[in-house]
């Protein structure tokens, strides 16, 4: 799968690891103790491309020192057995969210010495760093982004994405959202739909308009959200359509928005729910919404409850970083692992290596709640799986499917 290319030459990187995550490509920390000025390395670079400041800052930030820390665990383990215990290095990026610094980021990644990817979190940006890495020829693994139109509009074979996209999101959703309602005697049969207005909303929202009705549940209103918009109208047309569902699909910002202006109206429909919304997964966003969202059920990528090792990460990030640990940094963790998994696999810091091994690789020793991970020729996991969770006493716990389910539906 991996195509020959004339890479940059590797230089002296530098290394970006510490409590306080990356700060992106002119912060300084240091260069690398065990370059002594050569060009040649034993270890192996990760890139990380995220949002480290602007709108997305925090998740950004969050998903970054995910990075850092499967790289920090796996160098405490003994590092890359197959390369004689070389040790994983993380340099960062500060994409800001922005589409034109996605594959400007990845280039400067790759120019600093990365020998393979990861990002970007915003779908946009996301897109743009894959084409980079393309035309770098080196491998990416997408840490979390949702657009269908990543892979599978574009002919790429060095790009990888281990969550599910938006289609898979909306078709888990739509299949297990209403079966835990129904299965907990109660009717569900129109839905209005809260949407943030770019890529990643619009993908999410026009799947779901093709699969709820798959289901018996008529859209009966569709509305929208800008960055920084108050929704007091919004919620005024949701609550005149009255649906029996509301599907939010927002960043967290947008959702406690949503809560808000809903709190203000005294509305609340009979179900809250949301589709790849990192705010019902986020146990501080989850304590700042209060009770409007207890009971709210959602479906995104999830650390697996049933793992022991899942939950120790988890309790080491906190720890480590003192910042919460949502759905994104749960997937951001698990991609990580992917690339872990397959420079084990290649035996070496060759991009086209890893890319050989990360086309062939079955990943099942990951803390994400799905089966084991592997790629299909679009670079799409054959097996990603979005699973439903319910917020009980202002937590995300996982209800459905039953082989992850941590918790039953309490409805």
């Amino acid at each position: 799968m991996g195509k020959n290319s004339n890479r940059p030459s590797r230089r002296n990187f530098i290394k970006y690891i510490g409590a306080a995550g990356a700060v992106g490509l002119a912060g300084c920390v240091g260069e690398d103790p065990g370059d002594d000025g050569d060009d040649d390395s034993d270890g192996v670079v990760i890139g990380s491309n995220h949002p480290l400041s602007g709108d997305l800052g925090g998740t950004g930030t969050r998903m970054d020192n995910a990075v850092q820390l499967a790289a920090m665990i796996k160098n405490e383990d003994g590092g890359i057995e197959s390369m004689d215990g070389a040790e994983i290095d993380v340099i960062s990026g500060d994409n800001q969210g922005a589409q034109e610094l996605g594959g400007e980021i990845a280039d400067e990644l790759v120019d600093d010495g990365a020998d393979v990817l990861t990002g970007c979190f915003s779908s946009p940006v996301t897109n743009a760093a894959a084409r980079a890495a393309e035309s770098s020829s080196v491998p990416m693994v997408i840490s979390v982004s949702v657009d269908d139109a990543i892979l599978q509009e574009n002919d790429l074979n060095y790009v990888y994405r281990p969550q599910p996209p938006a289609a898979q999101m909306a078709i888990d959703h739509a299949d297990l959202m209403p079966a835990a309602v129904r299965d907990a005697g109660h009717d569900i049969e129109t839905a209005a739909i809260y949407y943030i207005d770019i890529d990643f909303g619009q993908s999410v929202r026009d799947r779901l308009q093709e699969e709820l009705p798959e289901q018996d549940i008529e859209v009966v209103e569709t509305v929208s959200v800008d960055f920084g918009e108050t929704v007091d109208t919004q919620v005024t047309q949701i609550q005149s359509a009255d649906p029996d569902v509301v599907i939010a699909i927002s960043y967290e910002a947008e959702t406690v928005e949503l809560v808000r202006a809903m709190d203000n109206q005294d509305y609340a429909p009979p179900f809250l729910t949301g589709c790849s919304n990192e705010a019902l997964n986020d146990r501080s966003a989850l304590e700042s919404m209060g009770d409007t969202v207890e009971g709210a059920l959602a479906t995104n990528f999830a650390l697996d409850p049933t793992n022991d090792r899942a939950a120790e990460v988890r309790e080491r990030f906190e720890e480590e970083f003192d910042q919460s640990f949502d759905a994104n940094v749960a997937m951001t963790y698990a991609s990580t692992e992917v690339i872990i998994a397959a420079i084990e696999e290649a035996g070496s810091a060759d991009p086209d290596d890893i890319n050989d091994a990360l086309n062939d690789i079955e990943v099942s020793d990951h803390i994400a709640a799905m089966p084991p991970i592997s790629f299909d020729e679009t670079g799409e996991n054959e097996n990603a799986l979005a699973p439903l969770f319910q917020v009980q006493d202002l937590e995300d716990r996982v209800v459905a499917p039953e082989e992850f389910a941590e918790s039953e539906i309490d409805l």
